[in-house]
């Protein structure tokens, strides 16, 4: 028998810290997962895939767990990333024509190429683009062009998290079945976490400030001062009870200008939008989500004093400021809009739990 080819290269982004499994496998996104179970067991599959979601909320881990599904590839030696039938570019970098459709190069064979070649296994070729739009308007219309008329017995999977993106035609959308990937519940997440034998605190923390995107709360659970530093931003929160308009600040000015590149400004925030998700579950009467202790118990405090119409409207503020912050607005303006609002702008103003005051 003739040697395989060498596998296309894996691109700078690796795959998960650990070999992708089944569909079974991936934490959350239960309706996509068994609508593609249901797809590999019919032999129902699309030439196509578009997977949209929030980044680091599994897209890429999904698309790599249908290719590791449809070839096979935990009895493969060497896994996904050796076998033959398989191409992954997820690098960071922009993605031109020459890779959608261009001759062999030093990352291994382009796109086209790839699909080009007859099958080494018995079984179709699969290629995951994660991040498309990478692409560049060039390469997006190759790749349309090649979408047109599919290879035979091949399978092309996008991933993105900037589906309006300028250099992603609707028309190369329309070419593929989508899926679309929304948060992962928090306790799912934190059940994945403790699983991987991380210590209860951490998960719990790292999951409910992780927006639900699993792979954020897997980089949080590495940090040996999440739960510290999370304990210290809801502390500087609930302190702004009792400061004034320069104390708010004064805050705001602190977290925007300590964070490297906006780090710390971010942490904040999820910090203070999963503390009043807590809120807001408690004033409605139900069972918080996993968290730390202090979320519980500062969110209890909120939600007998300002009612669950008053949190939501705290709520919706941090929400806000995620969004804005996502849109590359300055992190300091969206501090202070969100501090002068949630703690001046309303009639029903918290008070600062007894013994939490801003450090």
């Amino acid at each position: 028998m003739t040697p395989p080819p060498a596998p296309a290269r894996i691109g700078d982004g690796g795959q998960p810290d650990h070999p992708p499994g089944r569909l079974a496998e991936v934490v959350g996104h239960g309706m996509q997962r068994q609508q593609l179970e249901r797809q590999v067991r019919g032999g129902a599959l699309a030439h196509a895939y578009w997977i949209a979601g929030p980044a680091r909320v599994g897209k890429t881990t999904l698309a790599l767990a249908l290719a590791s599904e449809l070839l096979q590839a935990e009895s493969w030696p060497g896994g996904l990333a050796a076998h033959p039938d398989f191409w992954l570019d997820d690098r960071q970098e922009s993605l031109g024509v020459d890779r959608v459709r261009g001759p062999e190069g030093e990352l291994g064979p382009s796109l086209q190429h790839f699909l080009s070649l007859s099958a080494y296994a018995s079984g179709p070729k699969v290629a995951v683009l994660a991040n498309a739009d990478r692409l560049t308007l060039p390469a997006a219309n190759s790749l349309l062009r090649l979408l047109e008329e599919p290879p035979r017995e091949s399978i092309l999977i996008l991933t993105t998290s900037r589906p309006d993106s300028e250099h992603l035609p609707g028309t190369l959308r329309s070419r593929c079945q989508q899926l679309g990937l929304g948060p992962v519940a928090t306790p799912l997440i934190s059940s994945w976490l403790a699983a991987r034998g991380r210590p209860k605190l951490e998960c719990e923390t790292a999951a409910a400030i992780s927006e639900g995107r699993p792979g954020l709360a897997l980089e949080l659970v590495s940090d040996p001062e999440l739960a510290s530093r999370t304990a210290g931003l809801l502390d500087s929160y609930l302190g702004c009870s009792n400061l004034g308009p320069a104390g708010w600040l004064e805050l705001s000015r602190e977290l925007a200008e300590r964070g490297r590149e906006r780090e710390l400004a971010w942490e904040a925030l999820r910090t203070w939008a999963a503390f009043l998700r807590t809120c807001c579950t408690l004033a409605a009467g139900a069972e918080p989500p996993p968290g730390p202790p202090s979320f519980r118990a500062g969110g209890e405090a909120w939600a007998r004093e300002l009612g669950l119409q008053e949190c939501l409207r705290r709520y919706d503020l941090a929400v806000e400021g995620l969004s804005r912050l996502a849109e590359a607005a300055t992190a300091r303006l969206v501090l202070d809009r969100l501090l002068l609002l949630t703690f001046g702008a309303f009639d029903s103003q918290p008070t600062a739990p007894a013994g939490r005051v801003r450090p």
